[in-house]
């Protein structure tokens, strides 16, 4: 009884906050009229230290000084031997090997 007040209660709350929300209204914002844009231009100021173009920069990719470069193995060629044909089917054994041996049997699926 208790979940069912519950529920109903919630219920309740979600149909009059639905309602509340309706019955808002928002007021027209007026529209904005485009201004123009303004630019400012900056001048780069001289600079006082040395510049990059000297400095020169390593490879981070680069592999360790003094190792070789190993060759990169390709992939295996793609085999052309016609494919095996498919021998499915199923079959169903029951017997004995011998008369005093248990019963035995199965089914078997070969895809």
């Amino acid at each position: 009884m208790k979940r069912f007040r519950l529920t109903m209660v919630v219920l309740v709350c979600a149909v009059a906050g639905t309602a509340n929300a309706e019955s808002l209204s928002v007021p027209r914002a007026k529209l904005a009229r485009p201004h123009a844009a303004k630019t400012t231009t900056f001048e780069a100021a001289p600079s006082k230290s040395a510049s990059l173009g000297g400095i020169s920069f390593s490879d981070p990719y680069a592999s360790p000084v003094g190792v070789p470069k190993t060759k990169i193995a390709p992939f295996p060629a793609i085999r052309t031997d016609p494919p095996v044909d498919p021998h499915g089917g199923f079959s169903l054994t029951a017997g004995r090997d011998a008369p005093d041996a248990p019963f035995t049997g199965g089914l078997k699926f070969r895809f």
